[in-house]
């Protein structure tokens, strides 16, 4: 006969094996800044190749400003300014990204722990019916 609530635990993980795994698989390897770190360093990269592209397409945007713009200013100022705007840009940006990576790894671990309290319950239920038979 069929154990309903062996199913319904089974499906249950199948479910998490198909759509969750390769989402949660991370936060069961790592502690939770371990994690968050990693994805700060690659958003530090990313958001430095952001910073640029936004510098360039300013630049490319409207070039005769830019040029009366580099003519009237020292090109010193220039510079101190670009860095102030780069280090604000990637603060915010940074502390973004710990934000959403945070919560990431928190909503992770919680449907990790679901599907390790599927698990328990699945060996349970074969304990049982192997102790019945027995």
């Amino acid at each position: 006969m069929i154990n309903e609530e062996r199913v319904r635990e089974l499906f249950q993980m199948a479910v998490f094996d198909e759509r969750e795994e390769k989402k949660c698989r991370p936060m069961g390897q790592y502690y939770m800044w371990d994690y968050v770190g990693k994805e700060l360093v690659k958003s530090f990269f990313s958001g430095t190749i952001a910073f640029v592209l936004l510098v360039v397409l300013w630049g490319i945007s409207d070039l005769t400003a830019l040029t009366a713009y580099i003519n009237g200013t020292e090109l010193a100022n220039l510079a101190i300014r670009f860095i102030v705007l780069y280090v604000a840009f990637m603060a915010v940006y940074l502390i973004v990204t710990a934000a959403v990576y945070c919560i990431r790894y928190d909503r992770g671990r919680r449907k990790l722990r679901k599907y390790v309290e599927h698990m328990k319950k699945v060996r349970k239920i074969y304990q049982r019916e192997s102790r019945l038979k027995a």
